[in-house]
């Protein structure tokens, strides 16, 4: 029996009729709804960043949490940019799914702050748990822009293929330096668990320094 071997950048290759009007209206929806999906997931987790880099004290895995957060910004204001260009207004209300999706999204991200400040024994475990966390939203998000890059490579859209693949290169950057870190935060879980010599020092997370930033400009106003 013969094999047959599947090429997924030949199929994707294929593209649309670009003389086709029908064609032509059917991928630039797929393409504002794929691109909805992704901002949906950009924006949502920009709100779960915010939150685990509240409960992280310095350290290299903050530094790559507050990195990813300027990413995922950019990421959601490139694809808001690109969503004006295609017509849709660079907004979700251009879509009622991209919409919803938005709203459950950023609700699962609200709660997820407090959630997470109420798991793990130890601050350190706090921390591990996150990072496993982020590492499943990123390989989602690397699937979410692989999809997006592989259609607009079927029908023709270079400029958002080009973006697709950016992001899903910073995606794969973020996934690696996490798995990198992943047996750090477990070390540090293990030895604050089982051993008692706990490193995390909530003095220095970054809602203690976001605090003692508003504290010291309070008091500067108060003399002035």
């Amino acid at each position: 029996m013969s094999s047959t071997s599947f090429d997924a950048t030949d199929s994707a290759a294929t593209s649309i009729d670009d003389e086709d009007l029908a064609q032509l209206e059917a991928a630039r929806r797929l393409v504002i709804q794929y691109l909805n999906e992704a901002l949906a997931t950009e924006r949502a987790l920009v709100t779960t960043l915010r939150a685990h880099i509240g409960m992280t004290p310095v350290s290299e895995y903050r530094t790559v949490l507050e990195r990813h957060l300027g990413e995922t910004q950019e990421q959601s204001n490139a694809i808001e940019r690109r969503l004006g260009e295609l017509g849709a207004g660079g907004s979700l209300l251009a879509t009622g799914t991209g919409f919803a999706q938005t709203l459950v999204g950023q609700g699962l991200a609200l709660s997820k702050g407090p959630v997470d400040l109420l798991r793990g024994k130890s601050g350190e475990e706090k921390l591990l748990k996150n990072a496993k966390d982020e590492c499943a939203t990123e390989a989602l998000e690397i699937a979410t822009y692989e999809a997006i890059e592989a259609l607009a490579r079927a029908v023709g859209d270079s400029k958002t293929e080009a973006l697709a693949r950016r992001h899903r290169e910073e995606e794969e950057r973020m996934l690696g330096d996490l798995r990198r870190l992943i047996p750090i935060l477990t070390r540090d879980a293990v030895r604050a668990l089982a051993a008692g010599h706990s490193t995390y020092d909530a003095g220095s997370t970054g809602a203690a320094e976001v605090l003692r930033r508003a504290r010291a400009i309070a008091t500067d106003v108060t003399r002035r």
